[in-house]
């Protein structure tokens, strides 16, 4: 392009953004400050999402104070800058932004929920939930699903149900598939297997992917070896060529030392060429972001790492853990 203004610039950002390449998103914003553009509130929403991708609460706290400097007023931008600090850690730094906004929209309070959701705090969730509804604003679909799995995530099992079972007379919603995604992970962590299955067999949609894969987490988790494949034939029809399912379950038999099933789902894995991307993690150290690569061995500090991790393998087959010891190398070769 000949001419590139502001517009064009962000859609770039937040095309690199939303592909998952946070360094050319920061690239880009860097070279767009360098040629005498000062970024808007929709460029720092565009860039939101690369402090998520890096887990770096360093550039998270630069970004809102470029937002305080340059006094924009958005509550899109409040709304998402809080949800960002609660995925990069700080549920704090997320509770200050939202008692310090002055006007508290549903956005505001979903995104609060969410944040609290996302770190376990299901009591907070509920007395938020409560006071929004009190202040008469109307909940949406969005924030009763974030409810739903902020009690889902604390145990709050009773709480949950209510919810959800007053959602038609209460609010006058039909409960979505989400929805009852998070009943079935609700009822499973509560140890409640069978009725989360019996809930899902008599679901008056047709469960997706996503619910069925809910309860297969639920049936490694608790051991319920018969109970997964039946969850694990669905998802095999469902998408077959999604690896994780075929690990899940392949676990759940190496758990109860079902060797055939281990073998079973190798069998399948190689007859569909399904091969396990490799894993990829952040992490920030003192404003530095380290990105780890499973199998890379070009990180400068590669020997001290592994000799860390060497020395920790040497502590897991301490004799206490011998025992477990096949299902360890079971995991390794699978991830």
């Amino acid at each position: 392009m000949s001419v590139r203004d502001l517009t064009s610039w962000n859609l770039m950002v937040q095309a690199y953004a939303e592909n998952d390449c946070p360094d050319q998103a920061l690239s880009l914003l860097y070279e767009l400050q360098a040629q005498g553009m000062k970024p808007d509130a929709v460029t720092i929403m565009s860039i939101l999402p690369v402090c998520t991708q890096m887990a770096s609460i360093y550039l998270m706290r630069q970004c809102h104070g470029y937002v305080i400097r340059a006094c924009f007023q958005d509550a899109r931008l409040n709304a998402a800058l809080l949800d960002v600090y609660a995925k990069c850690g700080s549920i704090w730094s997320a509770h200050k932004l939202f008692h310090s906004t002055p006007v508290k929209d549903l956005v505001m309070f979903t995104s609060m929920v969410g944040g609290y959701a996302m770190h376990g705090m299901g009591e907070e969730a509920l007395h938020l939930f409560s006071y929004m509804l009190e202040l008469g604003v109307k909940p949406d679909h969005v924030i009763i699903t974030a409810i739903l799995s902020a009690c889902s995530h604390t145990g709050l099992v009773d709480e949950g149900l209510k919810i959800f079972y007053s959602l038609e007379t209460a609010h006058g919603m039909k409960p979505s598939i989400e929805q009852y995604s998070c009943i079935v992970d609700l009822l499973a962590r509560g140890g409640r297997i069978k009725d989360a299955y019996s809930l899902v067999a008599g679901l008056p949609v047709e469960a997706n992917a996503n619910v069925w894969g809910t309860l297969l987490a639920a049936c490694r988790t608790h051991h319920e070896v018969e109970l997964g494949r039946i969850v694990a034939n669905h998802l095999f029809q469902i998408e077959a060529n999604n690896i994780g399912n075929y690990v899940v379950m392949s676990n759940l038999y190496a758990a109860d030392a079902r060797w055939d099933g281990v073998m079973e789902m190798r069998k399948l894995m190689r007859t569909r060429d399904l091969r396990k991307p490799a894993g990829c993690s952040w992490i920030e150290v003192e404003k530095r972001n380290n990105a780890f690569i499973a199998g890379d061995c070009s990180h400068p500090k590669r020997e001290t790492i592994y000799s860390t991790l060497r020395t920790l393998y040497q502590q897991i087959k301490e004799p206490l853990l011998f025992d477990k010891i096949n299902l360890f190398t079971h995991y390794l070769e699978l991830h």
